[in-house]
């Protein structure tokens, strides 16, 4: 079972930083495969198909020790006449699959999802952890579906451009998710077994088009 700590008040810590992914759109798309309608255009990365379940786009990063994962999203369209929609970050992936998948390689997807009649989990705004063991399985590691309240999801809110960061370490699985509304506070966790390293990592949509910008990721260790 998921052990959550909520609203943890982020301490200064000196850390070693090395930036191993910086990924700003203005250059342009140079990725490691994807599947879906991936363009840039305004100078953000725009995955078009809102119909598209399995939308993905690769990135290399080789992971290994504390990482930080930080991009911002924000909501584009889609999600509404099927009443689900959900995006989220793959990390500490192995082999990255360049096509359509399911799953991606070994590794693990952090996955923010609203869904009202869902295949995996519980109904309704869900924050999920699902382990890859392959390109074509996956699946959500009992306990790690999470409710979210319903309330941040107004018409205003879906207009945003909302900040992401997330700190996984490799070594203990321990997992820190920053809470954009509230400055240095995150959610804490850990992953069932510790991903140890990985070579990629992947942003993934499902029925919905959102737009990505500022995709870094860093070893802090």
């Amino acid at each position: 079972m998921i052990c959550v700590t909520l609203l943890v008040a982020a301490a200064a810590v000196i850390t070693a930083e090395t930036t191993v992914l910086e990924a700003k759109f203005q250059y342009g798309m140079s990725t490691s495969g994807e599947y879906g309608e991936w363009t840039v255009k305004n100078n953000r990365l725009f995955q078009m198909d809102a119909g598209e379940r399995l939308a993905k786009v690769n990135f290399e990063a080789a992971q290994q020790g504390l990482m930080e994962y930080t991009f911002d999203v924000r909501y584009e369209t889609g999600g509404i006449s099927d009443r689900m929609g959900g995006f989220g970050i793959q990390v500490f992936v192995d082999d990255a699959a360049k096509g359509k998948s399911w799953g991606n390689g070994e590794s693990f997807l952090l996955w923010l999802n609203y869904d009202e009649n869902p295949s995996y989990g519980k109904a309704g705004f869900r924050a999920q952890v699902y382990r890859s063991i392959g390109h074509s399985e996956m699946e959500l590691i009992d306990g790690y579906d999470i409710p979210l309240d319903t309330r941040v999801l107004t018409a205003a809110n879906m207009e945003l451009i909302i900040p992401v960061k997330i700190q996984i370490d490799g070594n203990t699985g321990l997992v820190k998710v920053w809470d954009p509304t509230r400055t240095g506070m995150y959610v804490k966790f850990y992953l069932n077994e510790a991903p140890k390293k990985g070579n990629f990592v992947a942003l993934r949509t499902n029925s919905l088009s959102v737009s990505f910008d500022n995709l870094v990721v860093k070893n802090l260790d």
